[in-house]
């Protein structure tokens, strides 16, 4: 008994892992197309500019205003 329910459970184990990777692509692919989803922190062209959260926060509005300008060109 305990010889079919091993591969069974693993396979069962697979395919609900299979399941939550599509659902999750899914999301990640609806919400990438969606133009008002909020950008993430990491992203270049999120609220603070990539990686912004590691630059000094005496930094940030010299930094910020620069990236401004180079958009303006």
């Amino acid at each position: 008994m305990t010889g079919a329910l091993l591969p069974f459970l693993s396979l069962l184990t697979m395919l609900a892992v299979l399941i939550f990777a599509l659902v999750s692509k899914a999301r990640v692919e609806e919400r990438r197309h969606d133009p008002n989803a909020p950008k993430s922190t990491l992203a270049k062209d999120g609220p603070q500019g990539g990686v912004g959260f590691l630059i000094p926060v005496e930094e940030r509005a010299r930094v910020k205003a620069l990236r401004a300008s180079r958009a303006r060109r």
